[in-house]
Parts: structure tokens; sequence; C-alpha cells
């Protein structure tokens, strides 16, 4: 019973990571709103989050050694509830929007980490790749809800799409309620070992999978900031279509949480390579065939790559590294790739723009770099085999 109540605590906080991703559907009216400001500032307002997990991410290890994590799962709900409330009050300029989605970030970047100790401090092995589908699940999900409260309260204007944050109120009751204290682990350091070789551990292997999660967000994330723009651009629809869009993502998203396990035990160690396909397909499908039908296909496609590739991440890590490096490591893995959503906009916008103008060649170039990955990716865990 104990464990049940754990998990309701537990994946309560996941329904919150992405909770950003519910001003996805409004940044083209927000464009308009702000029109001398450069669309890459727009797009901000939803990679600022990421930006800001680069430096928190591993504070929140760090702290998970010194401070019990219910403290920081309350104070990351608390900067999600501050942040997301900010601009609805203040929103004469696009910097107060940033500053919103600067203390979503803090937040953000105290909670990611945080999922996957309260996971391994509570489950057996055995146990933990379900839990990490269902962090996967329930995160989509929740992104669902509030795209979804969110799309509903743009009708009325996009600052109201803000007050989708007053969901974030009952999950800090949940956490209240049901999380464990979840008391500090430091490490112990084995005789004659260094503080840092105990923190952190790096081999080719490991290499490899931050290269290929640092590059995949670089260029997953141009879906996230370019969806609206492309409904607009492809079909000539407004909020409403692009707030379906994304709800499409979400939903896909939803089933690759719900079916990672599976995925882990057909493809091992190849499980990023077959979720890289799916999403460079994505891509592709929304980009050759430019009807609703087809951006819908692809927007599921890009969503439950998306929702595997988040989950296998951390599940090859904490296969590939030793009990006592895998927090720090997947804490230093998730800043990494944040650090590629944060840049998304500015390296996607750079490359893509020689290829034409609009969000279109966007999708293209996202596409065709996943899929470059997915070959490198390949290659890498087949040579992981022979070792």
């Amino acid at each position: 019973m104990e464990n049940k109540k754990i998990k309701v605590g537990i994946l309560s906080i996941c329904a919150v990571a992405l909770t950003y991703m519910s001003l996805s559907p409004v940044l083209a009216s927000i464009s308009s709103e702000f029109s001398g400001v450069n669309v890459t500032l727009v797009q901000m307002i939803i990679t600022l989050p990421s930006f800001l997990f680069i430096a928190c991410s591993p504070l929140s290890g760090f702290a998970m050694g010194y401070v019990n994590k219910k403290a920081i799962a309350i104070f990351s709900l608390f900067c999600y509830l501050i942040g997301g409330l900010f601009p609805f009050f203040f929103n004469s300029s696009i910097w107060e929007l940033l500053a919103g989605s600067a203390i979503i970030g803090v937040g953000t970047g105290f909670l990611m980490p945080l999922i996957n100790g309260f996971i391994v401090q509570y489950f057996k092995k055995e146990e933990q790749a379900t839990l990490m589908g269902l962090n996967a699940t329930f995160t989509a999900l929740g992104a669902l809800t509030f795209i979804f409260i969110g799309g509903q309260l743009a009708k009325f204007g996009w600052r109201f799409s803000y007050l989708t944050f007053l969901a974030v109120i009952p999950i800090i009751i949940i956490a209240l309620t049901c999380l464990p204290k979840g008391e500090p682990q430091k490490l112990e350091l084995p005789e004659g070992q260094s503080k840092s070789k105990s923190y952190f551990e790096m081999n080719p292997y490991i290499m490899g999978l931050f290269i290929i999660g640092f590059i995949y967000f670089v260029t997953q994330n141009a879906f996230n900031t370019n969806s609206s723009e492309y409904v607009a651009e492809a079909i000539g629809a407004g909020a409403g279509v692009a707030s379906i869009v994304t709800m499409a993502n979400t939903f896909g998203g939803i089933a690759g949480g719900a079916t990672f396990k599976g995925i882990s035990v057909k493809f091992k160690n190849q499980v990023e390579t077959f979720t890289l396909v799916v999403i460079s397909l994505g891509f592709l499908i929304a980009y050759f065939i430019p009807n609703i039908v087809a951006i819908v296909a692809g927007s599921l496609l890009v969503g439950y790559g998306y929702a595997i590739f988040n989950a296998g991440g951390s599940y090859l890590l904490a296969q590939n590294t030793r009990p006592d490096t895998n927090a720090f490591t997947v804490s230093v893995y998730l800043a990494m790739i944040n650090v590629g959503a944060a840049i998304s906009p500015i390296v996607v916008n750079a490359c893509a723009g020689i290829m034409g103008d609009g969000a279109a060649p966007k999708f293209l170039f996202a596409g065709v770099v996943i899929l470059l990955v997915a070959v490198y990716s390949f290659f890498l865990n087949v040579s992981r085999k022979r070792d």
C-alpha cells in the first residue's frame, strides 16, 4: 500500500514536468502581439526552461545528497506555480514573459533529476523500467491536460493561457500527502577513490549517448517551436488547429511511455536507434505531405519517439554506469541535452535558413539530421555489443 502511495506522489509530479508546453500553441499569437520582437526571442518562452535546466539539474543532483527529496519537490512545484502565473499579471514586454519562463526553468531543473532519484531510491531494478515508462506517460498526460486547458483559455486571449498553471496547486497537495521524505543519499567513497571520480563516470559509449542526446534535442525542439507557424503556413489554420497538432504530439507521448518497457525489452541497447527512426519519419511525413492528417500523424510519431527517447536515455545510462555514479551522471546528461534544447532555435533557424524561409525547411532539416543520428546510434550500439 505504501509503495502505491509513493507511486501516486511520483507520478503526480511527473505530470507537471512539461506544463510549459501549454504555451506552444499561442507562440504565434504572442509573436503577433510583439511584432517588433525577433521570432527566436519569442520561441525562447518555450526553450528558456531548458536553458535554466542546464544549471539547475546538476544542482539538483548535488542537493539530493544534503536535502530531503520531498522539500526539493515542493520547492520545484512552487517555481512552476509562480513562474506560470507571473506573465498573466505582468505581460507588457517580452522580457516579463521570459522572466516567468526562467522561474519555471528553475523548477524544471530541480524536478526532473529528482523524479529519477525517487525511483532509484524506492524501487528495485526490475520495477524501474516500468516506472520510467510511466514517468514518460504521466509527463505526456500532464502536458496534454495543460495544453487542452491552455488552448481553451487562449480563446479569451493568449495571456489567459498562463492561468493553466493554477492546476499545479492540486499537484502540490498530492505531493505533500503522498511523497516520502526521501532522505539525502550522500555518496560513500570507496577507499582510495577520488570524489570527482565517484560523482561522474565517462567512457566512449557513455560519451556517445551524450552526443546522441545533445544532437537529438537540438533538432527535435524544432517541432515544439515551429508547429504553430507550420500549421499556419502549410494549411492556413490558426491557434485552434495548432493546439490539436500539439495535443496529437502529446497523445503520441502517452503511447510511447505506455509501451516503453516492451520496446526496451525488444530493442535492448538499440532502443534509441528505433526511436530516432520513428521521430525522423514524423518530421518528414509532415514536411512532404502538408495537410492536416499528415501533420497530425507526424506529430503523433514525433511525440511517441520523444517519450521513448527520454526514458531510453536514463535507462541506457542506468544499465551502463556504476550505481555510485549514476545519479550525478544522469543529471549531467540531462543538463547537456537541455543545452541542446535551449540553443535549438538558434541552430535550427540558422541551418534551415540556408534552405529557405518559413517553418517547412526546419522540419526537413530536423528529419534528415535525426535520421543521420539514428545511423550513428546503430553503429555505436553494435560496437557496444562486441565489447
